[in-house]
């Protein structure tokens, strides 16, 4: 394995450990064993918890990115063969199933940000996590909205983060695609 496929296996792992443990339970040590790697890997490579922490952050800020880019692609495509209202409910229908198959994601976001609030050596990890986060709605938002700049996007990215966190949490039902259209319906 080179040292690049070694490293994101190491941040892959760490934000499993987030997700799973938390905070505490990620350590150098968990990292190499979720990983399937040789004890002192992850120290090799960061040598502080906070240097790991931050690299996992800006790993997972990518991987919400890369979905974020996908999801455009998608409701682009949707626009163009179906119309408005179809796109609509596409983007509705991906962002409500994304809490399932992205959950570990969005535990992580939530463990980082914690953290980041309480920690000043992890400052601005949370705006950095947010803002990728939320930068799938505020894409949709503006377009449905025919650009108009008075669109609560903070409202709408709230409400379905709040409604994303009590499933998540075991406190609330999966969100529905009827839930997130609502939502989008009720802020423009």
């Amino acid at each position: 394995m080179n040292k690049a496929a070694r490293r994101e296996t190491m941040l892959n792992g760490a934000i499993s450990l987030l997700a799973s443990k938390g905070l505490e339970g990620m350590t150098h040590r968990a990292v190499d064993e979720i990983s399937s790697l040789p004890q002192g890997s992850t120290s090799y490579y960061f040598s502080k918890k906070t240097d790991l922490l931050i690299a996992a952050a800006d790993h997972l800020a990518k991987l919400l990115e890369k979905d974020c880019d996908e999801l455009q692609v998608g409701f682009a495509d949707k626009v163009a063969q179906n119309g408005m209202d179809a796109a609509v409910a596409y983007v509705a229908d991906e962002l409500a199933s994304y809490a399932d198959s992205s959950r570990h994601l969005f535990l992580a976001r939530m463990e980082l940000t914690l953290a980041a609030a309480r920690r000043d050596d992890l400052s601005g990890v949370g705006d950095k996590l947010t803002a990728a986060a939320r930068r799938p709605i505020a894409f949709f938002l503006k377009l449905i909205s025919d650009g108009k700049d008075d669109v609560p996007i903070e409202t709408c990215a709230g409400l379905i983060d709040g409604i994303a966190l009590m499933y998540a949490t075991g406190q609330g039902p999966k969100p529905s695609t009827e839930q997130v259209s609502a939502i989008f319906r009720s802020v423009l």
